[in-house]
């Protein structure tokens, strides 16, 4: 009996971690055995202001998000073109490829996907021509993309970065069904791409940073991220759902998808909001993090963080902050992309590629983070 007993158990912890390194069989990308290091496309399929002001000056001053430069530029659709073909090259991805980068964030809008309401002004053509050529350099350079679903119809969070400042609509029945058709029209586009490059598709998030208030909406957001689930996962193509946490830390997902489910969920964590000046309480923080993350029952991805701070720059801060949330991502959860790729207000703190020009990240940055702390 007691040979039974144990045979039973060595079969059940078997077919336990079966399930868990085949939750993403069929995919190119595993977030339960790999680990992703990378950056986001911010600012370039949905605008942010204050990581760029040209194309604001320029076309739409008064401006404060994508919605109202939409409604205020003479010719919207070329402004944007133009933005879209020079914001984002092959340079770009030459350039993280030298530091052996392996993924993408690339945050866009619902609009790029489903037609906008009559009353929505946003350009709705053009942006999965883009996402086709960026995909283009991920086959040639060998990284990966995480297709970011960052604004949603009646926006999740009110912010610029969801398409437009202003009140949050999403969780209304109405928004809720056209963010569903979203999240399907994704899948459709994804699987109708060419082997080179749905192959470079890693996982689609259905939502970037939820902001909820109270249980009813935490509700309400779970029951989208089931049903987002069950559209993601009846994809031919294989890729898991990617969801973020709402700033309700990990516990409020405690029993939510549980494995084998082939998905991942999103922290953003920074230290920048509010800007925390004492480097021993970030080192700290960020260390706290590995056993947090590791004893979660899905992998944690880091889909946003920087090295923004309260904290003066200096080279070795900036060394250390880097290396050691470096370590702390790919040992205690999948990895993570830095935000933002680049920015054009001379700020390293916020880009990935001026620290690579300043040599705080290089070739070696991401395999042996010399400086990390824990």
């Amino acid at each position: 009996m007691a040979f039974i007993t144990k045979a039973f158990i060595a079969v059940a912890i078997f077919a336990l971690t079966l399930d868990l390194t085949s939750a993403q069989s069929g995919t190119e990308w595993n977030y339960w055995s790999m680990k992703a290091w990378g950056a986001n496309l911010g600012n370039w399929l949905v605008l942010e202001r204050w990581m760029d002001h040209t194309i604001f000056n320029r076309y739409a001053p008064n401006a404060e998000d994508e919605w109202t430069f939409c409604q205020q530029a003479s010719n919207p659709a070329q402004a944007l073109q133009d933005h879209w073909n020079s914001w984002i090259t092959e340079d770009d991805f030459k350039l993280m490829s030298g530091v052996h980068a392996n993924h993408v964030r690339i945050p866009v809008g619902y609009w790029a996907f489903i037609q906008p309401d009559g009353n929505e002004p946003y350009v709705s053509s053009g942006q999965k021509a883009q996402l086709e050529r960026i995909l283009g350099y991920c086959n040639k350079y060998n990284i990966f993309a995480i297709i970011d679903l960052h604004g949603l119809p009646g926006s999740q969070n009110g912010e610029a970065h969801s398409g437009r400042i202003g009140p949050i609509e999403f969780f209304s029945d109405y928004n809720i069904q056209r963010s569903l058709r979203t999240v399907q029209a994704v899948v459709d586009w994804m699987n109708g791409l060419p082997s080179t490059l749905k192959s470079k598709i890693a996982s689609v998030q259905s939502a970037n940073e939820p902001r909820v208030s109270g249980t009813n909406q935490l509700n309400i957001l779970k029951g989208f991220y089931n049903n987002a689930f069950n559209i993601i996962n009846a994809s031919p193509y294989k890729v898991p759902m990617m969801f973020h946490d709402g700033f309700q830390g990990l516990n409020a997902f405690s029993g939510f998808l549980l494995p084998p489910a082939n998905a991942v969920i999103d922290l953003h964590p920074y230290h920048a909001f509010p800007p925390d000046t004492d480097t021993n309480s970030i080192i700290r923080n960020i260390c706290n993090t590995r056993s947090y993350a590791q004893s979660f029952h899905l992998p944690v991805f880091f889909g946003e963080w920087s090295l923004a701070s309260g904290v003066p720059n200096s080279d070795w801060w900036l060394r250390q902050m880097m290396d050691t949330q470096i370590s702390v991502f790919k040992t205690g959860g999948a990895g993570g992309t830095f935000w933002a790729l680049k920015n054009k207000i001379n700020s390293n703190v916020w880009s990935f590629e001026q620290l690579v020009q300043e040599g705080i990240i290089n070739a070696w940055t991401f395999s042996d983070h010399t400086n990390a702390q824990c």
